[in-house]
């Protein structure tokens, strides 16, 4: 029987961790360069980020990870909401196992007081993020890194997903219209 599962990184089950882990380095396998030790996780622990996991059999089946941080945009303060680390094991892929967690993370998100949920994604998945209730917006740049050193998707090529959940982020949409967003995570850090 498939579960879903729901902890805080910092909690998650040794067990659970290094099935992540290893789908991380099978996904992106530049994020762990030459060498063969483990990458530091959860990366970006000050965004206490919440991780949704379907399991079967004690084995993960996909994974989503819901950092939030609250951050300054055109002199308004927003409780922003992203999404990071989706991924799917290749053994369950195409049967929609990633659709449904992200779904379940627009509900996470949604009953947590978000003003706004916004991240990247390669274009190819700009549809999926679609299905899952989230807009894409060309003219938005989700700017990671810090003010001095910022780490563009633009430049990544990557696509900004968003959605204005509050009245404040939906009243003030025109500042996020062809906009630098900025989440100040950290030297070369973006979710």
């Amino acid at each position: 029987m498939i579960e879903l599962l729901q902890f805080h990184q910092e909690n998650c089950p040794s067990y659970i961790k290094k099935q992540i882990i290893s789908l991380m380095r099978q996904e992106w396998p530049q994020a762990f360069g030459d060498h063969d030790e483990d990458l530091h996780w959860p990366d970006s622990p000050e965004t206490q980020p919440t991780s949704l996991v379907l399991v079967e059999d004690n084995i993960v089946i996909s994974h989503v990870a819901i950092p939030w941080k609250n951050i300054s945009h055109e002199g308004q303060k927003y409780k922003a909401f992203g999404l990071s680390e989706v991924m799917t094991n290749s053994s369950f892929r195409k049967q929609g196992f990633g659709l449904r967690l992200i779904k379940e993370a627009y509900s996470f998100i949604e009953k947590n007081n978000p003003d706004i949920s916004i991240f990247t994604c390669e274009p190819a998945l700009v549809h999926f993020h679609t299905k899952g209730g989230w807009e894409h917006k060309q003219n938005i740049n989700l700017i990671g890194g810090t003010r001095d050193k910022p780490f563009r998707s633009d430049i990544l090529g990557l696509c900004t997903m968003i959605n204005l959940f509050s009245a404040k982020a939906q009243n003030n949409f025109l500042s996020f219209e062809e906009a630098d967003v900025y989440l100040e995570l950290g030297e070369g850090k973006l979710w």
